[in-house]
């Protein structure tokens, strides 16, 4: 009976090297992802650029709803030097501008600042794919207009 268990889980060992040998192919030519903070995670030869291009001389030009996106993005991912004080900015800044309303209805700016984006220009740029201290460079210009505007 030993014998048995022994060449079973042998078997089931080749297997599953085996079942697994497209996904390890296929794993050298996905990029690594980029983790939450923004850093690139190790594996893989190919990796996701980050950019260094400075967007925050793009923030007074932009929707009032999608700073307020933008302010929620910058406040959850800790881009801003103090969270306490951008979440009360975030809070006041969204109740005054309407930027979140009631009901159903949602608000295409402040959803596109929300996942890190902002249209300038007739562009979409990302800020989730800039390099960290631009990141928190763009998140202190959005922080600074929406104190402004309070």
């Amino acid at each position: 009976m030993k014998l048995i268990s022994v060449r079973a889980l042998s078997a089931l060992a080749v297997t599953t090297m085996l079942a697994g040998a497209p996904l390890f192919a296929h794993a050298a030519d996905t990029p690594a992802p980029v983790s939450k903070g923004g850093e690139q995670a190790e594996s893989g030869a190919k990796t996701a650029t980050l950019t260094d291009t400075d967007l925050s001389g793009y923030v007074g030009s932009i929707d009032p709803a999608e700073v307020g996106g933008l302010l929620n993005y910058c406040t959850q991912g800790n881009y801003v030097p103090d969270y306490d004080d951008a979440f009360k900015v975030l809070q006041s800044y969204n109740q005054k501008t309407n930027a979140v309303p009631d009901g159903q209805e949602g608000n295409m700016f402040y959803a596109r600042g929300t996942t890190g984006q902002l249209q300038a220009n007739g562009k979409t740029y990302s800020i989730a794919t800039s390099s960290i201290p631009v990141r928190q460079k763009t998140c202190k210009a959005v922080l600074d207009r929406a104190k402004a505007a309070l």
